[in-house]
């Protein structure tokens, strides 16, 4: 039986993984077009091939781990199979990349959230949830122990935000790492974090967004406002948003068409359809006469 499910790829938050697995194999993808099929190494293999320093409690770890080698990709509805390791049967590989590419190739995305557990850095003030850390598909996996709570941003790099003020003649950190200070700054000098199980996502106060948005100071509620704006494309992957909010973010959203464009079959829901199709026709317009 093939088990298909998505879950939120954290840290930091770069969007909604859809995931199918079934025995030693699992595909992956990040938009709903690209994905990756993967095969699980006997563990003596993947013992040596182990990097050292690796975070034990992140999704990535336990996602993208190096336990798995990349045997397939498809892309289209075209699959391109890759050499298998001979630690592996390349006839037993190859039957089970069929029958999981067979399944992603028929289902309907996006696939159902299961990871309602969720590890949350806390207010100082409060103890409420501050930032989204982590989260887990399984129970067990609240017992693993994550290094010292630290919220992080998507790299300035990967995501590129404007400032809110006007050109400085001194240099001034990208707005991802000025608001990945503020966090810090209001998780306290002894940062605590949290693991609670969201069976009900509707109960208790847990930010929409993925971090609060609540800020006393003018500038730090600008630094939020800007990087949540941004990441719009990505927020909206996220299922259970109110109507409204996923209303304000499509419309954040349509300054960046060709985001809307990779990711726009992930999207749960959609508030404003004429708006996101608009978007789609922008990028498709932009692209062709580049």
């Amino acid at each position: 039986m093939i088990k298909m499910y998505s879950r939120r790829m954290l840290l930091p938050f770069v969007g909604v993984a859809q995931i199918a697995e079934m025995g030693k194999v699992r595909a992956l993808s990040m938009d709903g077009d690209f994905w990756s099929i993967q095969y699980k190494l006997p563990a003596y293999l993947w013992e040596k091939v182990g990097k050292r320093g690796v975070d034990p409690g992140s999704t990535y770890t336990r996602i993208v781990g190096y336990n798995y080698a990349a045997v397939a990709t498809a892309r289209g509805g075209q699959l391109e199979t890759h050499p298998v390791h001979p630690a592996l049967d390349a006839d037993e590989v190859g039957a089970d990349i069929n029958r999981v590419f067979e399944a992603i190739s028929a289902s309907s995305l996006p696939f159902e959230p299961a990871d309602r557990y969720e590890y949350w850095l806390l207010d100082a003030r409060d103890e409420t949830p501050l930032a989204l850390l982590y989260t887990g598909v399984d129970e067990q996996e609240m017992t693993i122990t994550p290094p010292r709570p630290e919220w992080q941003a998507m790299p300035a790099s990967e995501l590129k935000i404007e400032p809110p003020e006007p050109p400085q003649d001194f240099y001034v950190p990208p707005v991802n790492y000025r608001l990945e200070r503020i966090v810090a700054e209001r998780a306290g000098q002894k940062p605590l974090a949290r693991w609670f199980d969201r069976a009900n996502p509707e109960e208790g106060d847990f930010p929409l967004c993925l971090i609060r948005e609540d800020w006393q100071d003018e500038r730090d509620q600008a630094l939020c406002d800007r990087y949540v704006r941004r990441l719009a494309p990505r927020l909206l992957m996220v299922h259970g948003l109110p109507h409204a909010l996923r209303n304000e973010l499509e419309q954040a959203a349509c300054e960046h068409v060709f985001e809307i464009e990779r990711f726009h079959a992930l999207y749960p829901e959609v508030a404003d359809q004429r708006l996101l199709t608009s978007a789609r026709v922008q990028a498709r317009m932009r692209r062709a006469n580049s």
